[in-house]
């Protein structure tokens, strides 16, 4: 199969268009602007985002001097595409609800959900200034979906209900950046450069950072600031970098057009490094549209058995089982299908357990998905990701799975049934895999964020692997890692909420605002 490289070509009217949200840096009368280059900028601020933007708020408001610079038509970053999903201890919502939480409790948690792999430098960073966060954007009209907040969804759940989001996703989150910002550009002091891309990072004969150039449809350009901090998000539509990261393909072709890697390519250039890749953690359940990849999301398998029980059973490439189906763990599933050979697995069921179950199969990042379109795509002979067949020997030839392998686990789940003793320890199965047709749907792993990020310290500093700082230059946001933020794992809200606290942070206290350098 081929692999695909995805171009970032977006322009503003195109993020809209994926949201479907008329939202934006224009809709509030806010303009982009050329260099005027009038003189040094106390901070560069090199992505528009959920993380680069409160750097930019929170240092405006000190009264630095602040250039926010994306290679986007409209600054927002992921927040066009992201869910918002936040988490935050302490915070004013919970005590309205008479929830008693605290940011040790969180720190706690995401230690115990990451198994203790997530760096915990970063991880109190974020979660001990994380309910100030919150409570800055609940003040500031930020409101949360109803029933909200709660200990979680599907992933593993927190000890406390302390997470969280808006109606609108990450649009709830970029109207309170965008409001606070607003009077900071009128005032001039901060200023915005969209469709505007930093191509290299100037530093001086001791290596620390006094600028960046830029490269517009103008040509390129040298702007020089006291503080340059890279905000510019993760690599998940940079296959080969995630690739070379991860050590695993990307199957999917569902984020953010600009999220290429570009601050990992500049931190790098002047000495930093990254960490954090081998905490890859896939997600489950992808059904591609076809098979060259990276590729959109075409559907999606409903695996986890608290939302709907399983009535189907899961294999690997060799016909065998490698999870208990009903485990109430998205961690698990997560973690058994990184193992698997190509992070693939099936999901195979005869002709009853397709007429008495539950739908397995919803709708993917395009829309729905109905049993009518489960059914079609059996019968019309989608022989890439479903497959239908009269025997077990056909139906493994068809999926191209090991067909002893199969047929033994079919026979032993078979006798599992009966017998209500697994070897798995699965307890729930309705229904023994005897009838024809045989069914099986293949599914892909698939990625929203990046694991590796570069390495900072305590003061979100980019650092040498020696552990020098590189002077003047910072980072936060997704290109931070999920792997240090998450561990080998996926934590609810521990993506979209440090990005903002870190980038509130490096505003509001870290950077030297005033001083030379």
């Amino acid at each position: 199969m081929k692999t695909k490289i995805p171009q970032a070509k977006i322009s503003k009217r195109d993020v809209l268009k994926l949201t479907g949200l008329g939202v934006g840096i224009g809709a509030l009368g806010l303009s982009a602007c050329s260099n005027d280059g009038a003189g040094k900028y106390d901070v560069i601020v090199v992505g528009g985002g959920n993380s680069g933007l409160p750097v930019a708020i929170f240092a405006g408001q000190r009264g630095a001097k602040v250039l926010v610079v994306d290679a986007a038509a409209a600054i927002g970053g992921t927040l066009f595409l992201s869910s918002g999903q936040m988490s935050a201890a302490g915070t004013k919502l919970q005590k309205t609800k008479g929830i008693e939480d605290s940011a040790q409790s969180h720190y706690d948690d995401i230690m115990r959900i990451s198994k203790n792999t997530a760096d915990p430098t970063l991880v109190k960073l974020a979660v001990f200034n994380a309910g100030d966060t919150f409570d800055w954007l609940t003040d500031n009209g930020f409101t949360v979906r109803d029933g909200h907040p709660v200990t979680g969804t599907t992933h593993e759940p927190y000890s406390h209900a302390r997470y969280a989001w808006g109606p609108e996703g990450g649009m709830s989150i970029l109207k309170v950046l965008e409001s606070q910002l607003k009077p900071l550009m009128d005032s001039g002091a901060v200023k915005v450069m969209t469709n505007t891309e930093v191509i290299e990072l100037i530093t001086n004969s001791a290596g620390a950072v006094e600028g960046v150039v830029v490269k517009t449809d103008q040509g390129q350009s040298r702007i020089m600031g006291r503080n340059v901090v890279l905000t510019c998000g993760g690599y998940t539509y940079n296959p080969d970098m995630y690739q070379k990261l991860e050590g695993a393909k990307i199957y999917s072709q569902s984020t953010y057009p600009f999220s290429m890697g570009a601050g990992y390519k500049l931190g790098t250039s002047v000495g930093g490094y990254v960490r954090g890749g081998q905490n890859h953690t896939p997600l489950f359940g992808a059904i591609m549209a076809d098979d060259e990849y990276p590729g959109p999301i075409r559907a999606m398998a409903r695996h986890f058995p608290g939302d709907r029980p399983p009535w189907e059973i899961l294999v690997n490439v060799d016909g065998k089982r490698f999870i208990q189906e009903d485990v109430l763990s998205h961690d698990i599933y997560e973690q058994g299908l990184r193992a698997q050979p190509e992070e693939r697995a099936w999901f195979v069921f005869d002709s009853e357990i397709f007429k008495k179950a539950p739908q397995l199969i919803r709708g993917g990042m395009s829309g729905g998905w109905t049993a009518e379109d489960t059914a079609s795509a059996f019968s019309q002979g989608d022989t890439k990701f479903f497959f239908k067949a009269d025997s077990i020997q056909e139906l493994a030839e068809k999926a191209k799975v090991d067909v002893a392998g199969l047929q033994q686990t079919i026979a032993e789940y078979n006798q599992a049934q009966a017998s209500g003793t697994d070897r798995l320890g699965r307890k729930f199965m309705p229904l023994p895999i005897t009838k024809a047709p045989y069914y099986a749907v293949q599914t892909q792993s698939w990625a929203l964020t990046s694991y590796a990020g570069l390495a900072v310290n305590e003061n979100l500093e980019v650092i040498t692997q020696a552990g020098k700082p590189v002077g003047n230059l910072y980072a936060a946001g997704e290109l931070l890692g999920m792997g240090q933020l998450m561990g080998n794992s996926v934590c609810g809200g521990m993506s979209v909420t440090p990005a903002l606290t870190l980038g509130r942070l490096l505003g509001q206290k870290i950077l030297k605002v005033g001083t030379k350098t």
